[in-house]
């Protein structure tokens, strides 16, 4: 079974911010940490007393609680990968930051960090996936990007994937992520209820501290698109957790994501390119294709890498996204935007180059069948792609 993919947590934040934490934000516990940085923020005493009154409301081991709560959905690696997996050399390789990590630099320059302190410690980040993810069912028409403007490429693209792709796909569920939860404090604090095991109603006012902190700054507020800058596929499917039983399948698409896109000129085409992605770990869930011999962050990349593959694919196909060469470039370039550098990370994903080239050898897949029309076996194509792996992964930095 497979759960959300990647969810912001803390380290997004940590790779985007060029901040560095003040002596004063050391603290020994979250707790302490959080209470150091509500008495660092440019508000007067009455309001740090109330913040630091209401935060009393945390139970004794809330963080557990989280790390419970996200280690059952798959969020976290386990400490037992980490101590098995196979460590990439960095400096085989070439990665560097791409323009969309640029990009999101520049959406969190002058944002305060106690603000930023106490989001990431509360969970914040995660706040619009959970939401999205335990409380949209996806039953309702859904509205795609800030002002719907994405809502038809979605929609039209999820309805053509699942027509291409030979999995049982009729129950996968296309849902929106919106940072407006983070202005509504019912709904801020039913995740928070989730996310620490709080009864219903108990985290009324700590939903209401985190809205009002990130509504005073006006630079890492709830528009901010770092609270969505995410997409990901889900599944409960063998999954005992009471939490997640009945949720359908689905894919849930977040506005920061598409907005970064479109902020470095991808555009409409790059959307396409993620939902391709995320159907392809719809098609891995079906096919059972994240079991491999690989370990650890080889294993990650792996799977990531496939995904790619599989919306290259799509995207080129004659019946598929049917893409011409002029718009191909943005497409594969999609890829390319979202790789990372974090080679001993459970969730490394693949670099740069090597996203690169597994979708440009899928689109090279996809038009010499252009022909005959001819839609290959999703197994098939995986197999291809598992012998192909050892030549998109090969050391590139000499």
């Amino acid at each position: 079974m497979r759960k959300p993919l990647a969810l912001l947590a803390a380290a997004a934040v940590a790779a985007a911010l060029t901040i560095g934490a003040p002596a004063s934000a050391q603290a020994t516990s979250p707790t302490s940490a959080l209470e150091s940085a509500i008495n660092s923020l440019h508000v007067d005493d009455a309001t740090k007393a109330r913040y630091l009154e209401t935060i009393k409301a945390l139970p004794a081991d809330w963080q557990e609680r989280a790390a419970r709560f996200k280690a059952g959905l798959g969020v976290t690696g386990s400490a037992w990968n980490e101590l098995a997996l196979s460590a990439i050399d960095p400096n085989d390789y070439k990665c560097a930051d791409t323009r969309l990590s640029a990009w999101l630099d520049e959406r969190l320059e002058g944002a305060d960090f106690f603000t930023i302190l106490i989001v990431v410690i509360l969970g914040g980040l995660d706040i619009p996936a959970y939401d999205a993810l335990l409380f949209n069912s996806g039953d309702t028409p859904q509205s795609y990007g800030e002002n719907g403007e994405y809502t038809t490429t979605v929609t039209h693209e999820l309805r053509d994937l699942k027509k291409f792709w030979d999995i049982k796909s009729d129950d996968i569920r296309g849902v929106a992520m919106h940072g407006d939860v983070l202005k509504d404090a019912d709904r801020t604090a039913r995740v928070l209820e989730v996310l620490w095991g709080l009864p219903a109603g108990e985290g009324k006012d700590l939903a209401d501290l985190l809205i009002e902190v990130l509504a005073a700054d006006p630079v890492l507020n709830a528009d901010n698109p770092i609270f969505t800058f995410n997409a990901f596929a889900f599944t409960a499917e063998g999954d005992p957790d009471p939490i997640v039983q009945g949720i359908p399948d689905k894919i849930v698409m977040g506005d920061g994501i598409m907005k970064g896109m479109d902020g470095i000129g991808l555009g409409e085409v790059a959307t396409k390119s993620i939902l391709g992605h995320e159907f392809g770990h719809h098609v891995q869930f079906e096919d059972g294709l994240f079991d491999s011999p690989l370990t650890g962050p080889e294993a990650t990349r792996r799977t990531e890498l496939m995904a790619d593959a599989f919306a290259g694919y799509f995207l080129t196909h004659k019946r598929g996204g049917t893409l011409n060469a002029k718009r191909l470039l943005p497409a594969v370039q999609s890829f390319f935007e979202v790789g990372d550098c974090s080679f001993s990370s459970d969730g490394h994903h693949g670099t740069p180059n090597q996203r690169l080239a597994s979708s440009s050898w899928a689109v090279d897949l996809a038009q010499d069948e252009r022909k005959q029309g001819h839609i290959m076996p999703s197994m098939t194509f995986a197999n291809l792609f598992d012998a192909q792996l050892p030549i998109i992964v090969k050391p590139d930095a000499h």
